[in-house]
């Protein structure tokens, strides 16, 4: 059985004939094995964002027989993952999200199909299309979020860095935008949860 290695960005693998050699990816300077990847140093920022969100390349790994990508917490994104669900069925025309986060941290992608997300910090707003299920959008807290312009049949997975929690939720964008005002600096918006 042939062994797979993978790195951070997504390129086409070199397929070596001989059942003894693996199926490697290069990376340009070296190739990587998933199981010596370093810890998440940051991935490249493929645009300014609100707050610092970010575009992040997740590992592929391909073959004959298809793709595979996978995510791990603290790995592949800035946060460990405790919650995990996912949009699909959206009717046409409608919009999700509508909110903000005071601590909870996700990261959005689409697994299939495509749709727009929108992100408001209080000082910029920015649209981010979505449409490859090997790049995911970090949305760190204290970032207002709707997604709009979803296409037939798509799903949008999130990872969570949180369990679901009511009181986390800015629903109101006026009193969102009273709190990210006040602050200058991202994530010093509102005090860790159970703080007082």
């Amino acid at each position: 059985m042939e062994q797979m290695t993978a790195h951070h960005t997504y390129e086409t693998p070199v397929h070596t004939p001989e059942k003894e050699k693996p199926l490697v990816f290069e990376t340009g300077t070296h190739t990587a094995d998933p199981n010596e990847m370093p810890a998440f140093s940051g991935p490249r920022e493929k645009r300014a964002a609100p707050q610092y969100a970010r575009l992040i390349d997740l590992p592929v790994i391909r073959d004959l027989r298809g793709s595979l990508t996978y995510i791990e917490g603290f790995h592949h994104i800035p946060f460990e993952i405790k919650r995990v669900y996912y949009l699909y069925d959206v009717p046409g025309g409608a919009s999700r999200g509508g909110h903000a986060h005071k601590q909870l941290e996700q990261l959005l992608i689409a697994i299939s199909g495509s749709f727009d997300v929108i992100l408001d910090d209080g000082q910029t707003r920015q649209i981010f299309p979505l449409n490859r299920s090997y790049l995911g959008l970090h949305i760190p807290r204290m970032v207002w979020r709707e997604l709009d312009n979803f296409s037939s049949g798509s799903v949008c997975l999130v990872l969570a860095s949180d369990v679901y929690e009511e009181d986390d939720y800015y629903r109101n964008y006026d009193e969102f935008i009273t709190e990210a005002t006040r602050t200058t600096e991202p994530g010093d918006a509102c005090p860790t949860r159970g703080s007082t």
